[in-house]
């Protein structure tokens, strides 16, 4: 009778230690496991079709333009969970408020670092941005409809050095594509100040590693 109770003590510890063991090994594999995902995720490379709206803001924009619209193209190389380069090609176009002038439109070319804000738990993110580029503005010739001597007002093109800077957030839809939407504020330097708009667009990203 004692050796059966000794038999079931000693058989009920081997359980518990080989459990404590158990539980000890599969501690630091899941850590490893998570560091091993972490290191699939990144580096990777992002492409993002995007579309929005474009508001002017400084006085002379706003005077000679109304909101308009964006379509463009966002390119990341993601570093880490924290820092990505990214690359943005942008079409902007406003409608003109002077009777008989055609659109004017940009061509935005800037690059810079986004730096995300993640929760451990959340494989959504915020993100802030900051880029430098050139912004190339262009606008046909017309006649001014206001002037009595009929006096055209020659094409313009001309391409001028610019920055912005912007929140955003990223939306994780699967494992390679997410909803990205963002805002930023643009300055364009010119001979006599500058000329700020605002951008408000989004679209799906898709990621490559």
């Amino acid at each position: 009778m004692k050796s059966t109770k000794l038999i079931i003590i000693l058989i009920a510890a081997i359980m518990a230690f080989s459990t404590l063991e158990n539980y000890a090994q599969q501690k630091p594999n899941s850590t490893v496991k998570k560091e091993t995902t972490l290191k699939k995720m990144y580096p990777h490379v992002s492409i993002a079709p995007i579309g929005g709206a474009i508001f002017p803001l400084t006085r002379q924009l706003r005077d000679e333009f109304k909101p308009g619209g964006l379509v463009g193209l966002d390119i990341g190389y993601r570093i880490n969970k924290e820092i990505s380069l990214q690359g943005n090609f942008s079409y902007v176009f406003m409608s003109s408020k002077l009777t008989g002038a055609p659109v004017g439109n940009y061509l935005e070319f800037s690059a810079g670092p986004r730096y995300f804000f993640m929760h451990p738990k959340l494989k959504s993110a915020l993100f802030f941005e900051a880029g430098v580029g050139a912004y190339n503005f262009r606008q046909n010739s017309y006649v001014n409809a206001q002037d009595t001597n009929g006096s055209a007002i020659p094409q313009i093109n001309n391409t001028k050095a610019g920055i912005s800077g912007g929140l955003g957030v990223s939306l994780s839809l699967s494992e390679a594509i997410d909803i990205l939407v963002k805002t930023n504020y643009h300055n364009v330097f010119t001979p006599n100040g500058s000329q700020g708009f605002m951008t408000v667009n989004g679209g799906l990203e898709f990621r490559f590693r």
